[in-house]
């Protein structure tokens, strides 16, 4: 992945390149003609433009991966800003998409707000439970300065419960309409393990699912 500042950097979830390749990617970024990178960066702003008009041009089905919401909805002004110890920090929401799965939760990631750095390490990450049982039980496993972080995120926005169900719900409708496009991929129950999640994306056990199809 090329950089505009003629840098490269690994793509996400893809094997740094071995030596020789790495070098003919060097060589390229290194003698990249100036109207080439004009040309590069009037592609990016194209397809950044349509895409924030036409979000499900790239976004992919892929059930059990939790998806920025960003991504999914990459007009929406509603952010999640807050302050904590009076310093600006955000918070990022991830969902799971497929919308056979009832999991009720979604997965924040907490940022602290520097508009200098593009590349902010995160502070910690959370499971936010639709359900109070389970949001206590997760709330329990957090640090005390994660647990004051996450009692300031709540208060600067006191209807997020509110937020995070309106976003799960488009969400699932959006995961429902590329279901309906998604490659059907064949799948060997054969070799799956009886208490392993169920392929077929239900969120149950195999052996309770499509597991019981097979007697």
């Amino acid at each position: 992945m090329m950089n505009f500042n003629k840098t490269q950097d690994t793509l996400p979830n893809q094997q740094a390149l071995n030596k020789e390749r790495a070098a003919i990617v060097k060589e390229f970024i290194k003698d990249l003609p100036d109207e080439l990178l004009v040309l590069f960066k009037q592609r990016y702003t194209e397809a950044k433009a349509y895409g924030e008009k036409n979000p499900m041009s790239y976004l992919l089905f892929e059930s059990g991966r939790y998806t920025n919401f960003i991504e999914i909805a990459p007009r929406s002004s509603e952010l999640l800003d807050f302050k904590y110890e009076d310093e600006k920090h955000f918070a990022e929401d991830s969902y799971e998409i497929d919308p056979r799965n009832d999991n009720r939760d979604v997965q924040l990631t907490f940022y602290k707000f520097d508009p200098n750095d593009e590349k902010l390490p995160p502070i910690f990450m959370h499971t936010y439970h639709f359900s109070e049982k389970k949001r206590e039980k997760e709330d329990a496993k957090l640090t005390l300065e994660q647990s004051d972080m996450l009692v300031e995120f709540h208060r600067f926005i006191p209807n997020l419960n509110d937020i995070l169900k309106g976003r799960y719900k488009k969400v699932k409708t959006i995961g429902a309409e590329l279901l309906q496009t998604a490659p059907k991929d064949k799948i060997d129950l054969q070799k799956t393990q009886r208490n392993a999640l169920c392929p077929c994306g239900s969120g149950k056990k195999f052996k309770k699912c499509c597991g019981l199809k097979m007697h």
